[in-house]
């Protein structure tokens, strides 16, 4: 091809295609200039190729061109910039989008080669350009093109979306939601994740609303509450704007919902927890795309195949196996005190002195052991209740968070130091414990507080509520339950009188036999003092006797239920196990009577062993009992 086939071609003289290729064409008709252009581009001729080719002199710049992308390129474009420093090259960047038409591609200041990233295709005039120039080039795109010419590097969101729904699914998630830009690729990719691991699609669990909107971020907090254990985001904006809501909900990544980013963000290890992202798009992309290009820079050809960027997965924090028991999210209101427990022969009488055989410091409360023993039991635990600002208080609230437990609603008070509960624990056979307690910060958890977070009991199934924390304050985040649909379960542990509004709005009230009488007082029996509460509006009442095992009194049964039958060491912990068993089991949908078992056979493995907290069983331990359960306690 040559200007005399160009001319033929386009029925003009070898002069007009001159004056055209070399731009002294204003004497030239504007069709006339554009029938010999697109002959040009038709058969890509290069005027004086081969002299161009033999004459080359470096520039040393590279110029990136951003057509229209769907993704922050800033850490890429770095990338490339330190890559090419590293050779001795410096860079130019523009945007197609904003400026195409000013950009002077090949006028004045030559480039030794191009990199396009986005969608090119409304840009034309430019590649066809780029092609007559011959100036080596490279695009990279998130689907193949098939432009002529130029060689691709592929981000194939398809095959990225599938290898991130893959890892998650490989982590044990079934239910996956997808937080993606309206792409069908990325959705291509997601299916077919699905498919492959014979996991039914469901459309309500891609969110594809616009959460920079007022309306997509509040149905970004109904999306959430779908039961959901994982979630891919498509980018840095996604994740925060999810981690946002979680905090607000009182969700814990990845304890409740695993996360996963299809983008890497430099931010991403300074969020709490750090964020596992897949690694396509950043890190040693732009080093590839770079050298890409220098070798054709080197060799002046295009003759590159397509090349697909590497998926690799960079795993943080935000990703884990879902909990194997999927117990129902459940609220504890109470108190959190440091246990100073004190090893004695025997309980000392009035005015007596005597010496200990030990101490220990334990962390302690009913409220924190009932949260902590729900937790070891694998369920969703929210803790609401107030500490000293104080050393103690610091070592509590850790304690704390290395159980699981979610301290969200936990706040530190300057007033008060941090409650104290003094356990004497007789050496005898008995193992029959006294505790004196010191509210300290507790008794500043206020209603202002429950108000504060009225939030975390969406959704809960269950409260734990017990009376070492104001009575006024208690009866106040009973009715919030009550608004919320949430069932209580009340311990009357430190309170000198319980009113009857409180007890109706209780729907699992659980006192000991010596609880039970500051609240019925007189001679009548147990059985009796059941029926009185019962007949008062409590649903279900729950009497626990020790080593007679318990109680139980509601429309359906008025019977007793025996021990666990274990050799009781410290008996301290005995009433919160069975309380936290309870709950975490009737969460589950376990029936009361085989709900009883286990919470019967939590608090008898609990007094077998030194403290609370520290002897409260974990799941695997309590369910090797299953089996004597089951026979023991039948409907």
């Amino acid at each position: 091809m040559n200007i005399k086939d160009i001319a033929n071609i386009a029925g003009v003289s070898t002069s007009t295609v001159s004056k055209v290729l070399n731009k002294k064409d204003r004497d030239i008709s504007e069709a006339t200039r554009e029938r010999i252009l697109q002959v040009v581009r038709e058969y890509q001729y290069v005027p004086y190729s081969k002299i161009r080719k033999n004459t080359y002199i470096k520039s040393y710049y590279i110029e990136v061109l951003l057509a229209d992308i769907r993704y922050d390129c800033t850490d890429l474009i770095y990338c490339i910039g330190q890559a090419a420093s590293g050779k001795g090259y410096s860079i130019v960047v523009n945007n197609l989008k904003e400026n195409w038409k000013q950009i002077k591609l090949l006028d004045g200041k030559d480039v030794d080669g191009i990199i396009v990233i986005g969608d090119f295709s409304k840009y034309r005039e430019i590649v066809s350009e780029i092609r007559i120039k011959q100036i080596p080039c490279i695009h990279l795109g998130f689907t193949r093109q098939k432009e002529k010419g130029i060689p691709e590097v592929i981000y194939n969101e398809e095959e990225v979306v599938y290898s991130a729904v893959s890892y998650l699914i490989e982590k044990g998630h079934t239910n996956i939601g997808c937080m993606i830009s309206d792409s069908p690729a990325a959705v291509r990719g997601y299916r077919r994740a699905l498919y492959e691991y014979k996991i039914e699609f469901n459309n309500v669990n891609i969110f594809k609303e616009d959460i920079t909107m007022r309306e997509g971020r509040e149905r970004l907090r109904e999306w959430t509450e779908l039961k959901i254990t994982a979630v891919l985001c498509s980018d840095e904006e996604k994740v925060i704007s999810l981690y946002r809501v979680f905090s607000e909900k009182g969700i814990s990544v990845p304890e409740d919902v695993s996360v996963i980013s299809l983008k890497d963000s430099k931010y991403f290890d300074l969020l709490k927890p750090s964020v596992t992202a897949v690694t396509a798009w950043e890190g040693k992309c732009g080093e590839r795309i770079t050298e890409f290009l220098l070798e054709q820079v080197k060799n002046r050809s295009s003759a590159l195949e397509s090349i697909y960027i590497p998926i690799n997965i960079k795993e943080r924090e935000s990703v884990k196996f879902p909990n194997k028991w999927q117990g129902q999210k459940i609220v504890v209101v109470g108190s959190l005190n440091l246990d100073v427990s004190i090893s004695v022969p025997y309980i000392p009488t009035k005015g007596e002195a005597m010496i200990a055989t030990g101490t220990t410091l334990i962390p302690g409360g009913k409220g924190a052991n009932q949260a902590i023993g729900a937790a070891k039991l694998g369920s969703k635990v929210y803790m609401i209740g107030c500490l000293g600002n104080d050393s103690d208080g610091k070592d509590l609230y850790g304690n704390l968070l290395e159980h699981k437990v979610r301290t969200d609603g936990i706040e530190f008070e300057n007033t008060f130091s941090t409650g104290k509960a003094y356990i004497n624990i007789p050496e005898n056979d008995d193992g029959d414990s006294t505790i004196i307690v010191y509210p300290g910060a507790n008794r500043a958890l206020s209603r202002r507080q429950i108000k504060k977070y009225e939030y975390l009991f969406e959704s809960a199934k269950y409260c734990l509520l017990s009376l070492e924390i104001p009575i006024e304050t208690a009866s106040y985040a009973a009715s919030i339950c009550q608004k919320k649909n949430v069932k209580v379960i009340l311990k009357p542990s430190g309170a000198e009188k319980i009113y009857e509004e409180l007890l109706k709005k209780v729907t699992y009230f659980i006192p000991n036999e010596k609880e039970l009488k500051l609240v019925i007082s007189g001679d009548e029996t147990v059985e009796e003092k059941a029926e009185r509460l019962w007949n008062l509006g409590v649903e279900n009442v729950i009497v626990t006797l020790g080593k007679e095992g318990c109680y139980l009194r509601n429309a359906e049964y008025a019977r007793h239920f025996p021990a666990a039958g274990f050799e009781s060491i410290d008996t301290t912990g005995g009433a919160d196990a069975f309380i936290s068993a309870l709950a975490v089991y009737l969460s589950e949908n376990v029936p009361l009577v085989r709900a009883l078992g286990f919470a019967t056979y939590s608090a008898g493995i609990t007094v077998t062993r030194q403290g609370v907290q520290p002897a409260m069983p974990d799941r695997i331990t309590l369910e090797m009992y299953q089996d004597m359960i089951m026979d023991t306690f039948e409907e």
